[in-house]
């Protein structure tokens, strides 16, 4: 009912909001949510291994693959039509800078991006500054206080804000506030007003990139487009709360929910979602490119080794698998007296790990290196033979893909047949392993045959620059972009994600919803 009086005259929303702020607490939460119930402390669904859900076919990715190529044709003709100049684009939520690191290319190519970061994300690798340092910093440091302690200042980005929140919200009426906020919103999450001060910022733009907080696109009243991080759609918008139902807003809500990934689409399908594009996450491929280093020389004279295997991944059995990573070194550290694991030092399981170092007996063997900012880091991956991402999800994020983009060979598990049948040009050519003889037995290949090690750095380095290099896709984004800004609304009822819920799938949800850790709990 409240969804239905959004075009209610504004005296007359804020006399139905007056009403209903009067009555008994009971009988104004049925009312606020008499369609969906009230939302409370349990999960809407769940899904443990994304990656396994039914509908992850290679027909369907193709489809999707095919229908997404349509939504950004259509993006292109409106942009052709003299839409793409002159707007003001802000792009919200920059959580482990992934969408700075789509801004920086953009602005390079004349697109107008301010970077909003969420409210309260502090975490030091959430900084633009961060993709732009040339530095390490001490143990320890998580985020920009930290930073701040130490007497370290991250490089200057221009463009780039952080919002406070506010308490207003909480006594406010609806005709006090500005003609963006919706009666809907006010009477059903009131609460997520406290970041009107960010709402308000967001007028300025014509549209909207939001990632992490896809609910401020919803509530700021914005065109807007979202892509996802990993947990804003996996986990958060899992929930049946107050958060999860938002964050199923704003994904929904979009103009189009932007997409990397294939395990993108089994949330689709979970949350009844049809509105998916697939547009790659992009670096600026001059930036992250192939180059010297003076580093691998300084490893060499530190350890005595002479092949660099490097992990920068968060160390993280849960997600990462990291101890797959570890025994496969440690048994081709047997076989190959030169090799050396260079670490960077970060992680939940970090103590845990460097432990297991020492009863592997390779510590020897071993550099751990402190956490560095970007700059730095594209030097350590000039410097190595190959990288160690992840074993365990068997998708990349923008570790691999940095890798990659400075030609250097990946090894990680990979959802090989979903990555071929989403990609245009297939999939990476990344060495795929799961267990650690997989690791052993590919790092013991790339050391043998410097043939096939320098052939597999131009492959990675080819396959990037196909697939997500920003000369590749920023014609694509500023497209996109435009059409939102104009208010295009994009034709989804043809998505191959509106065929119903298949009799494999229901089961899957309800398997999945069964076996979900107790609320909320994530793991």
């Amino acid at each position: 009912m409240i969804a239905s009086l959004g075009a209610l005259p504004r005296f007359v929303a804020s006399a139905v909001a007056d009403a209903v702020d009067a009555m008994p607490p009971p009988i104004r939460e049925r009312v606020c949510w008499l369609r969906d119930g009230p939302p409370g402390p349990r999960w809407h669904s769940f899904d443990r291994t994304p990656w396994k859900h039914p509908w992850l076919t290679p027909e369907h990715l193709r489809a999707a693959r095919d229908f997404s190529a349509v939504i950004r044709n259509e993006a292109e003709g409106v942009a052709a039509n003299g839409a793409a100049e002159g707007f003001r684009y802000g792009f919200v939520g920059n959580i482990a800078n992934n969408l700075y690191m789509r801004a920086a290319p953009l602005r390079k190519r004349g697109l107008a991006i301010d970077v909003i970061g969420a409210y309260g994300d502090r975490y030091v690798m959430s900084q633009p500054g961060w993709e732009e340092l040339d530095d390490a910093v001490p143990d320890g440091i998580s985020t920009i206080d930290d930073l701040t302690a130490h007497g370290i200042a991250l490089p200057e980005v221009p463009g780039t804000y952080q919002y406070d929140v506010t308490g207003e919200w909480a006594s406010a009426r609806l005709r006090h506030l500005p003609q963006f906020v919706r009666l809907r919103d006010f009477l059903q999450s009131r609460l997520y007003l406290s970041h009107l001060p960010t709402l308000v910022g967001l007028q300025q733009y014509d549209a909207l990139l939001v990632c992490q907080v896809p609910y401020l696109g919803y509530l700021s009243g914005k065109h807007y487009l979202a892509t996802q991080s990993g947990g804003d759609i996996w986990y958060e918008s899992s929930r049946d709360d107050q958060l999860g139902r938002l964050q199923r807003w704003g994904f929904a809500h979009a103009t189009a929910f932007l997409v990397s990934n294939p395990w993108s689409f089994a949330h689709a399908r979970r949350f009844g979602l049809r509105n998916l594009v697939y547009l790659p996450l992009i670096l600026d491929e001059e930036k992250y490119s192939p180059g010297d280093s003076d580093f691998r020389e300084e490893w060499r004279q530190r350890t005595g080794g002479s092949f660099f295997v490097l992990s920068t991944a968060r160390l993280d059995d849960t997600f990462k698998g990291s101890t797959v990573g570890l025994l496969g070194f440690a048994a081709l550290a047997k076989e190959v007296p030169g090799a050396r694991l260079v670490l960077i030092g970060w992680g939940d399981d970090k103590a845990r790990l460097i432990a297991r170092l020492r009863d592997l007996g390779i510590t020897d063997r071993t550099l751990i290196l402190p956490v560095s900012g970007k700059r730095r880091l594209i030097d350590y991956l000039r410097a190595s033979d190959c990288l160690l991402d992840q074993f365990v999800l068997g998708y990349f994020g923008a570790t691999a893909l940095e890798a990659m983009a400075v030609g250097l060979p990946v090894i990680m598990r990979l959802e090989r047949a979903q990555y071929a049948a989403l990609c245009a040009t297939g999939a990476p050519p990344v060495l795929e392993a799961t267990t650690p003889e997989d690791v052993c037995a590919h790092v013991r290949q790339l050391h043998q045959s410097r043939e096939l090690h320098a052939t597999l750095r131009l492959d990675h380095r080819a396959w990037f620059l196909q697939n997500h290099a920003a000369s590749r896709w920023a014609g694509v984004y500023r497209a996109m972009l435009a059409a939102a800004a104009v208010g295009h609304q994009f034709r989804f009822h043809d998505s191959p994600l509106g065929a119903p819920l298949g009799h494999e799938e229901l089961e899957y949800h309800a398997a999945e919803l069964q076996a979900a850790p107790t609320f909320p709990n994530y793991t």
